[in-house]
Order: structure tokens, then sequence, then C-alpha cells
């Protein structure tokens, strides 16, 4: 009867410590994926106004 009792103990120490290791992973996991999508952001629409600008203002030769 002790023998499944700290077995017990043991799955729901274990469950508990998994659960709190994947919610800070998760965490942290989204942190990082919010700042790396501002920053992937940022570089798409420098690299869309710099594709913009060039194709109204640079090398348009053949099509305008």
């Amino acid at each position: 009867m002790i023998d499944a009792i700290v077995t017990v103990t043991v799955i729901v120490i274990v469950t508990a410590i998994l659960i709190v290791t994947i919610i800070i992973i998760i965490t942290t996991l989204t942190v990082v994926v919010v700042e790396e999508g501002i920053v992937a952001i940022s570089s798409v629409s420098v690299a869309v106004s710099v594709a913009v600008f060039n194709r109204n203002f640079g090398g348009c030769h053949n099509d305008c």
C-alpha cells in the first residue's frame, strides 16, 4: 500500500515539474518568436519598400 502511495506521489511531482518546465519553455519560445517576428516583419517591410522604390524610380527602363 505504501508503495502505491509513493508511486502516485512521485508521478504527481514529476508531472507537475514537467508541466512547469513545458510552460516555461513555451513562454520563452513565445517571447523569442514574437521578437523574431517583429524583426522579420521589419526586414520584410524594408525590403518591400526598397523594391518598390527601385521599381518606381530605378530599374524600370524597359517597362516604362
